[in-house]
């Protein structure tokens, strides 16, 4: 099935709120500042954000005053880099792409229905890929004025 897990959602909402910080000129913010702003579980995003830093989308700041911050600015990130980096979406449909064994589905040749779900797959990387983290900030201040 094409779906997302919380890491993808929990992520999101991390680098998003990220985001919103720098646009209000704040580089950086704690763990427990994060996870209160989003209400997710403190121990789950500190394992999503160790990931977000191994692909280079955050940055940690040690010491007393330290935390999280964005690697680059929110303009330079695409909602597609944090989904595909924590998980890949398409892992169950063996028809588009073989699993660890190699192997595809027994009706791979003959069966077109491959053809529907990585149309699917395409449409929503592609979605996905179409968005910044800073268009979502902007998207949020055209809300807030209206």
């Amino acid at each position: 099935m094409l779906d997302l897990s919380t890491k993808s959602a929990y992520a999101t909402r991390a680098v998003y709120e990220l985001s919103r910080a720098w646009n209000k000129g704040i580089k950086k913010l704690t763990l427990k500042e994060i996870v209160e702003k989003q209400d997710v579980p403190s121990d789950y995003m500190e394992k999503l954000l160790f990931n977000l830093k191994k692909v280079g989308i955050v940055k940690t700041i040690r010491g007393k005053n330290g935390g999280y911050a964005l690697n680059k600015e929110p303009s330079e990130i695409r909602i597609s880099d944090v989904v595909l980096a924590l998980e890949n979406p398409i892992k169950r449909l063996n028809c588009i792409h073989t699993k660890n064994n190699g192997k595809r589905c027994n009706n791979f040749e003959e069966c077109s229905i491959k053809y529907i779900w990585e149309e699917a797959y395409n449409a929503m990387v592609n979605t996905f890929s179409k968005y910044t983290f800073q268009d979502l900030v902007e998207m949020e201040k055209r809300k807030i004025k209206r």
